[in-house]
């Protein structure tokens, strides 16, 4: 199979994943409005404080088991294989989660002193009823988990998507007559999550039976363990990494500096959408394409070409971004007026999810040779990094504190990964060719940051028009990539009827 080929199939299904987790991120775009023209700053750090540690117990939720699943269930060959992992590792989710999510709910009013500070505490909000409310989330969400996987393995994309797609109807539908009707206050955004966890399990339960029988392995549940348990601390980690600087910063800059950050790391999601469609696509992608002979010239393109889309991505966002947040919906800006100064922490959110996205490119070899042992070392690092960097800059830089902290420990993890895997499957990635792209960004952003830029869209719109012809000009595009180019665009329809002529 061609280098080109089999980069298309990447991307083709890179694309159909990526529309269904926009679908599922698409409900923080479309409540945005909703929730910060009508909440206050406090009362979204609130909301923000609440799901930064829904997504932390997310990962504890499914202990590694949902990687192992993935993992086992693509190389099992047998139907009869299949239904044994799945119904193994469905049955054991199933009771772990009602045991934490009992554990939870009992204990709602404690963890609720642990969780948050007095100021926090003080608001006229019922946290404990808040934290019942998501640990009944995490039930249900916990039990998709599967159905979604065994649909990723399968490659059934399309199928995929629309549940994520219905779930997005839910939650905004919900949204809207708690919040707007009701008038349920931030507890209509927990309640509506809830409607749309349960009623998107209820509307999967079919795919569970089909795949599903009564087989209880205790075999198969020490293989998913023993492989998936290494995955815990690294996911976790990656999740805190994510989540834990709305914690930092209600405890050291106050609740209304997390509702300013939340709503601008929402804003960075742009970003985190397009490494996430790849990342969807990519591990069953790499697991089958490795068997091919140019299976490391393959990963060397990827490489290149997936930092230039998010190189891409991360130029026309950022010079975009405080006029897209301005524009008004129905007497709604997109994002509430007192929430505008949350776009300063936008590019380099950005930033820290293209070194994410280096991550998971890295990750090859270890998952290749069943290497998961190093994970742990790799994601705590990470972790660490994040907690050090958060405590120091945040009383420094605040919101600007929290933001670099992602950005350093996603470098530290995307270099001790890129060491490690390495050694284990090298692969010559074009350093030379990303040493271009970096510096024609640099530029472009450092042009776009000047007072004469900012306020004229048109001078932004050549900005975004200059970037390809700096990267040509820079020999930045080898000769076949200009030809399959050049091939693309006579094929345009408009292109075509000019020629035609």
């Amino acid at each position: 199979m061609s280098i080109f080929i089999s980069v298309k199939r990447l991307f083709k299904h890179s694309a159909i994943y990526g529309m269904g987790h926009i679908f599922n991120r698409l409900i923080v775009f479309l409540l945005l409005p909703l929730h910060t023209n009508i909440f206050r700053e406090g009362e979204m750090g609130v909301v923000g404080v609440v799901f930064a540690y829904l997504a932390i117990f997310t990962i504890i939720y499914t202990y590694g088991l949902d990687t192992a699943f993935f993992r086992f269930y693509i190389l099992e060959d047998s139907q009869e294989g299949k239904k044994r992992i799945l119904s193994t590792a469905f049955l054991t989710i199933l009771a772990t989660s009602f045991f934490f999510t009992a554990v939870l709910y009992f204990a709602a009013e404690p963890v609720s002193h642990i969780i948050f500070d007095p100021e926090t505490r003080a608001l006229p909000i019922n946290l404990p009823y808040l934290i019942r409310l998501v640990c009944v989330i995490l039930f249900f969400d916990a039990l998709t988990f599967m159905p979604f996987l065994a649909l990723r393995a399968e490659e059934k994309s399309v199928l995929f998507i629309f549940y994520k797609f219905l779930n997005v109807i839910i939650n905004v539908a919900f949204n809207a007559v708690y919040i707007l009707g009701l008038k349920s206050g931030i507890e209509g955004i927990f309640l509506a999550n809830l409607w749309a966890s349960m009623l998107t399990f209820l509307l999967q339960l079919p795919l569970i039976v089909k795949r599903f029988s009564f087989i209880y392995s205790k075999v198969t549940l020490k293989e998913l363990l023993a492989f998936g348990l290494p995955y815990l601390p690294s996911t976790l980690s990656v999740s805190l990494m994510d989540t834990i600087d709305r914690v930092f910063l209600e405890r050291l800059s106050g609740v209304e500096a997390v509702g300013i950050y939340s709503q601008g790391a929402k804003l960075g999601m742009f970003m985190a959408l397009f490494v996430t469609a790849f990342r969807f696509a990519w591990h069953p992608y790499f697991l089958a394409t490795s068997k091919q002979e140019n299976a490391k010239d393959i990963f060397q393109k990827i490489f290149t070409y997936v930092l230039l889309a998010c190189f891409t991505v991360y130029i026309v966002l950022t010079l975009f971004i405080d006029d897209i947040i301005k524009i008004n919906i129905g007497g709604f800006t997109i994002l509430g007026k007192n929430f505008w100064d949350a776009t300063v922490v936008v590019p380099v959110i950005f930033l820290a999810y293209i070194f994410y996205a280096a991550y998971v490119n890295f990750i090859i070899g270890i998952y290749l040779y069943k290497k998961t042992k190093y994970l742990p070392f790799i994601t705590i690092s990470g972790m660490l990094v994040n907690l050090l960097t958060n405590y120091t800059l945040i009383p420094v830089w605040g919101i600007m504190g929290a933001a670099w902290a992602r950005v350093f420990a996603y470098i530290v993890m995307a270099s001790i990964l890129y060491i490690i895997s390495q050694k284990l499957y090298p692969v010559k990635y074009e350093w030379i060719r990303l040493l271009k792209l970096v510096v024609i960004v640099a530029l472009i952003y450092f042009a776009g940051t000047q007072e004469f830029v900012r306020d004229h869209i048109p001078l932004k719109f050549v900005l975004c028009l200059i970037f390809p012809f700096m990267l040509y000009l820079s020999g930045f595009f080898e000769k076949q990539e200009l030809s399959k180019m050049h091939q693309i665009v006579k094929r345009l329809p408009f292109i075509g009827r000019l020629n035609h002529e």
